[in-house]
């Protein structure tokens, strides 16, 4: 079938917004950008921002983008305890295992409410390691035998705790609950002292420095997400992971609530 080519012009722009508008649609830029390609181009190149089209289309770009933030809050905040419970019990116990990949808001609510899915789901009264035998996958729980073995096959110069937490933030977890903290994991493997002592490229580090900083970034408006913060931010993240035992942790003894992190991310997600 032959591509239809609209000559675009402003008025052109104009009546496909409002058509897009009558079709009850949304008119964010995530929306448009992706499902009307050559609209969007369009628009920007006859009005130079979105924005503006859709204000030329007599329609306030500004209530659509509260609108927008609204919604993004809401799949975050519609989230409780209770809820995520509730939503478990619905599914299978043979499909319990996938959640991960068929319902990933669920999955990633329950780690923050819960602090790991495994919790939500022990907490929603079933047997986790009857979940993984059921799903058939050759994962096997996190034992100190694993964690070591684990450790042995890393590279002593990726032992490091920004290393670790950045690309292997599962084991680093698993260490953490099993031996108390990573130096002490590298030393039930056999590590020498001297490189234990050398991997803690965050021993500048004490609570108050990582509590003053957390602040200082949420006061620069810095997305504090555990994500970002692992990607940007790796010492600080590992170092707050050590001392408090979680990013979560050390965010709430700064004074802050990390839910109010995840709705301030989802705000500027929403916002693009």
């Amino acid at each position: 079938m032959a591509r239809t080519y609209i000559k675009w012009s402003k008025e052109k722009v104009v009546s496909h917004i409002k058509e897009i508008e009558k079709k009850k649609e949304p008119l964010t830029v995530k929306h448009v950008s992706k499902n009307y390609t050559a609209l969007y181009s369009a628009a920007l190149r006859y009005f130079g921002h979105w924005s503006d089209a859709v204000n030329a289309a007599s329609i306030d770009y500004n209530s659509i983008r509260r609108r927008s933030r609204q919604e993004a809050i809401a799949k975050i905040t519609k989230w409780n305890q209770r809820r995520i419970i509730d939503e478990i019990k619905k599914i299978s116990k043979n499909k319990l295992w996938f959640v991960y990949k068929t319902h990933q808001a669920l999955h990633s609510a329950a780690r923050r409410e819960f602090g790991t899915w495994r919790s939500a789901v022990e907490f929603a009264g079933y047997n986790y390691e009857e979940i993984n035998e059921l799903a058939n996958t050759n994962y096997t729980p996190w034992t100190e035998e694993k964690i070591v073995r684990m450790v042995l096959e890393i590279p002593q110069e990726r032992l490091g705790y920004g290393h670790i937490t950045k690309n292997n933030i599962l084991l680093y977890s698993a260490a953490y609950r099993r031996f108390g903290n990573w130096a002490n994991a590298l030393k039930a493997a056999g590590i020498d002292p001297k490189i234990i002592e050398s991997c803690r490229s965050d021993k500048r580090w004490d609570e108050k420095k990582i509590i003053e900083e957390i602040k200082r970034l949420h006061t620069e408006k810095c997305d504090l997400s555990s994500g970002y913060m692992q990607r940007h931010h790796s010492g600080l993240f590992s170092a707050a992971y050590r001392r408090f035992g979680g990013w979560g942790k050390a965010i709430e003894e700064a004074g802050l609530d990390y839910s109010d992190v995840m709705r301030i991310k989802s705000r500027r997600y929403a916002s693009k």
